[in-house]
């Protein structure tokens, strides 16, 4: 009977609650929908990186050789292995690049897989999505291949269309071809092609006749031992001692890079999901208080007739309940449904597939927290309200602050903060220092933010509105004005507004009595309630600091990236060819349209073998015994930088000079002109497994990529890279280039600077004159890394706008309970004379400032944070954005005059009868 008696009268008083019900249940809806949503989206990439990792790494062990391909002699190693049953199977793959047009720019490129259609995959085959019967072993084969859902999605074709594609490898050497294929099959983006994007596979019988007197090298090759994870590393362990200069990745190894990757994902979603549920609990406080305040009467009668604290405890803690309850359930509906959309947009702007994920245990969560949260934050406001003395209420007397009052909130807000910590934790995944970090963290850092924001609304509730001007009013104007005018000078934007604000100060004394006196009250009220106002600002700081931040650096790295490519890429296409095809054009450049300039590199490739007499693979295997991932990094980066050649003409007098800085040793000179004697780069002196074993004088012995020749080189002089041209490789001679060359063909590169508007005609007549050639399209590079990193600030805007919401509903939250604490003195306003008009223009005039205020000092702060990122991060300045910093002070400014109308409407409509009849 008790138990009924109070879940009907909680459940009769949210009903009552009206409005104030529905913004505690958004609330916490808001910070529910963020803690699911966002938990939704990171368990989604959590399984698109880690669910079926084996069909994703290609096999149970994955080998890499993009320094040294693998030849057909190489992959009788692997066929030995199968011979001896120690894999189940392998497959060999070349990996190029492809686009439908010679003169594509890099963002229309699309990744050509070459693949043995009988071998290939050693793991279960994607779903075909047309056919569905198909496999790429009865469709790929001739000119017929398979493309990815995404492939189709991008550029717009069907099953049954033919198109032309032109296709170029850079490894080892860039080779260029180009094919007439039709599409035969569609996969779906799943297991092996789960983050390839948009992916084109054609046969290698196919490859081969476009070059029949060269043989294919492959840079990857997939192997199954069945799932056998102790074979599998015996296999990679077998591969590393026969190919050094290969990496191994088994599935396990790709298990853990990716979980590693995914698990700083989940933990930033997770967090950032936390800190809109902290705004919106400050909400719930809010709310609860405007839900108690009204019915202090209520209460008073409540003890009067018997009930304890305890029974007012029960009583308020389950309406709070109710409240999470209900806010849970929607916010992890909604949730839900937002993470669906997320979802959707990832998969459009990254081309990575993402699995539906409707985990019951989150959604169940996102029910708990919302409950957990309601409880947590309802705390304080209950606990006062059950302090409430009944003589207090019934006199009408005000029940004022004493010690114990202050011992009692202060503790109220540890065990707050205890709690909400405890939370954290277990959203966190039970990481304990990371919950703490991120709780107590933000707790100091909004303390110490809200000392100044305290400062900020004295001195706006005590600005004087004088009846008319005098010499001490006219006196803070014009030191107003300096101070704005000092500020212009380096922070312009806000000199600006704060000019304008002075301004604005001025011509207030001119305004008509009534209009001065509603300025005056709007100032007044907004240090009335001084902690109220703050959080109020802080809530508004946190998502307009955030999204502020997002969208101004986004902006400047943006600008600085397009600013250093227009001044640092001073060509637009990069050509490679073989000497044969290079003697033709030099023959007929003349003939090629709009070439503006041109600048001649010869590479080529080897394969490093010792230093000073120590095999490389020792020095490689040392690293790695020191070294987290046996793969690591600097060992395939020590293999580039040992593995490539250009070559200079020293006996006609070309040096190297242009783009390097000699910073050890010599130069090379004409006297080195058919020797052996190199420049090294000095990033290669820094790598792990060089460090300490390569230097001045040290001696290498390099094979050409065909094994036929050996050559020992001396390096005389070490050289820092300062331009964008600069491979990056060994320099030496060019005769020691051709020498280590396969067949005496080195790599002739070509950066051309060409009109875009002859674009497509240049590159035609290049093909006309020397047939194939690999060609890199730079023109729209800066339209592709804009969208990159429009992307990059869609997103995390979208995620920091969570906060902004739940921002939103705390202000309307204070202008409710506004309303109602100034209940009686709107009556006797409206008593007097005052419109509904005047009070609601009063009411937004104070909401607009707080939030322009608060927006004000958010956007400050921001540029504050680029001007430290920028000196001790970047390195470089960074600006602020007039026109973001504008329309975000402004637009929360009239979000918040909106919200304050919404919410006032009724409010300020009270007939003065209804409020005064007691009077």
């Amino acid at each position: 009977m008790k138990a009924s008696l109070y879940f009907k009268y909680a459940w009769r008083s949210l009903l009552r609650g009206g409005q104030r019900s529905v913004l505690a249940i958004l609330c916490i809806a808001v910070g529910v929908l963020a803690i699911v949503s966002l938990e939704l989206v990171g368990q989604m990439i959590n399984l698109a990186f880690t669910s079926n990792v084996r069909e994703a790494n290609g096999g149970d062990v994955a080998v890499a050789a993009y320094v040294h391909p693998f030849n057909s002699t190489d992959l009788a190693f692997f066929e030995r292995l199968k011979e001896q049953g120690e894999v189940s199977a392998y497959t060999p793959v070349i990996t190029a690049r492809a686009s439908t047009r010679l003169s594509a720019s890099i963002g229309e490129a699309f990744s050509l897989i070459v693949i043995d259609p009988q071998t290939f995959p050693v793991v279960p085959s994607p779903t075909f999505l047309q056919p569905a019967d198909g496999s790429f072993a009865r469709l790929v084969q001739g000119q017929q291949v398979v493309v990815t859902k995404n492939f189709l999605d991008q550029y717009h074709y069907k099953v049954g269309d033919s198109l032309t594609i032109y296709t170029s490898s850079d490894s080892p050497s860039p080779t260029a071809h180009s094919f007439h294929v039709t599409i035969a099959g569609v996969i779906a983006n799943e297991g092996i092609a789960a983050t390839a994007g948009s992916t084109m596979y054609l046969s290698a019988a196919t490859y081969q006749t476009a070059a029949p007197d060269q043989p294919l090298l492959y840079d990857s090759v997939y192997i199954s031992t069945n799932s056998d994870q102790s074979r599998a590393d015996q296999v990679a362990k077998a591969v590393q001692n026969q190919f050094y200069y290969a990496s191994t990745q088994t599935a396990t190894d790709a298990l853990k890079a990716d979980e590693q990757q995914v698990d700083y994902i989940r933990k930033f979603l997770e967090v950032a999901g936390l800190l809109a549920l902290l705004i919106g609990g400050v909400g719930i406080v809010h709310t609860m208080q405007v839900l108690l305040l009204r019915r202090r009467t209520e209460i008073a009668m409540l003890k009067t007739t018997g009930y304890r604290r305890r029974d007012l405890y029960l009583l308020f803690g389950l309406e709070a309940g109710l409240l999470g309850f209900v806010g849970g359930v929607i916010g992890s509906a909604v949730g839900l449904g937002v993470s669906l959309l997320a979802r959707g947009l990832i998969m459009q702007l990254f081309m990575l597939n993402l699995p539906v994920s409707f985990d019951p245990l989150i959604l169940g969560g996102g029910v708990l927290i919302g409950l957990g949260t309601a409880l947590i934050f309802g705390l304080m406001p209950i606990v006062q309200a059950a302090n409430i003395r009944p003589l207090s209420v019934i006199r009408d007397l005000p029940e004022g602050f004493r010690p114990g009052s202050y011992a009692l909130t202060a503790g109220l807000l540890l065990l707050l903060s205890l709690l909400f910590c405890g939370m954290a934790i277990v959203v966190l995944n039970n990481n304990v220092g990371l919950g703490i970090g991120v709780v107590y963290g933000t707790f100091i850092f909004l303390g110490l933010l809200s000392l100044f924001f305290v400062l900020a609304v004295i001195v706006i509730s005590l600005l004087p509105v004088p009846e008319r001007l005098n010499v001490g009013f006219l006196a803070l104007i014009v030191v107003a004005l300096v101070i704005a005018g000092l500020i212009t000078l380096v922070l312009p934007v806000f000199g600006s507004l704060l000019l304008l604000a002075a301004v604005a100060g001025l011509v207030v004394v001119f305004l008509p009595a009534t209009w001065k006196a509603n300025v005056k009250m709007a100032l007044r009220n907004i240090g009335r309630q001084r902690a109220r106002t703050t959080t109020t600002m802080l809530a508004l700081f946190v998502g307009i600091f955030t999204i502020g931040l997002i969208l101004i650096l986004g902006q400047d790295l943006r600008d600085a990236i397009n600013s250093s490519l227009a001044r640092i890429v001073s060509f637009n296409v990069i050509v490679a060819t073989n000497d044969r095809q290079a003697q033709q054009l030099e023959a007929q450049w003349s003939s090629v349209p709009g070439i503006q300039n041109r600048q001649h590199l010869i590479v080529t490739s080897c394969l490093p073998l010792t230093i000073d007499g120590v095999p490389l693979q020792t020095l490689l295997r040392q690293n790695a015994t020191t070294s987290s991932n046996s793969n690591d990094f600097e060992s395939q980066a020590a293999l580039f930088y040992l593995g490539e050649l250009q070559g200079y003409d020293l006996a006609h007098g070309q040096v190297p000079s242009q783009e390097v800085t000699i910073v050890q040793g010599r130069n090379l000179s004409a006297a080195d002109a058919g020797g052996d004697n190199v420049l090294l780069p000095q990033a290669a002196l820094q790598l792990a497994p060089l460090k300490n074993h390569l230097h001045l004088g040290s001696t290498l012995t390099l094979i050409s990529q065909d094994g036929k020749l050996t050559r020992t080189v001396t390096v005389v002089g070490i050289y820092r890279s300062q331009g964008i041209t600069s491979s990056g490789a060994m320099l030496a001679s060019l005769d020691l280039v051709h020498a280590l060359s396969p067949g005496g063909q080195a790599t002739n590169i070509y950066y051309l600077k060409i009109d875009p508007a002859q674009l497509g005609k240049a590159l035609d007549r290049m093909q006309a004159i020397a047939g194939a050639i690999s060609v890199t399209n730079l023109a729209n590079l800066g339209d592709y890394v804009n969208q990159f990193l429009s992307y990059i600030i869609l997103t995390l805007s979208a995620i920091a706008s969570l906060s902004l919401f739940a921002g939103i509903v705390i202000i309307a939250n204070a202008v409710g309970l506004a309303m109602l604490e100034r209940r009686r003195e709107l009556g006797i306003l409206k008593a007097v004379g005052y419109t509904s008009r005047s009070i609601l223009g009063e009411v937004l005039l104070e909401n607009g400032t707080v939030a322009g205020v608060g927006a004000f000092l958010a956007m400050l702060l921001v540029s504050l944070a680029l001007s430290l990122l920028g000196h001790f991060v970047f390195n470089f300045n960074l600006g602020t954005s007039e026109i973001i910093v504008l329309a975000l002070i402004v637009g929360a400014a009239v979000l918040a005059m909106a919200v304050a109308a919404l919410v006032a409407w009724g409010a300020v409509r009270v007939r003065p009868l209804e409020v005064l009849r007691y009077e």
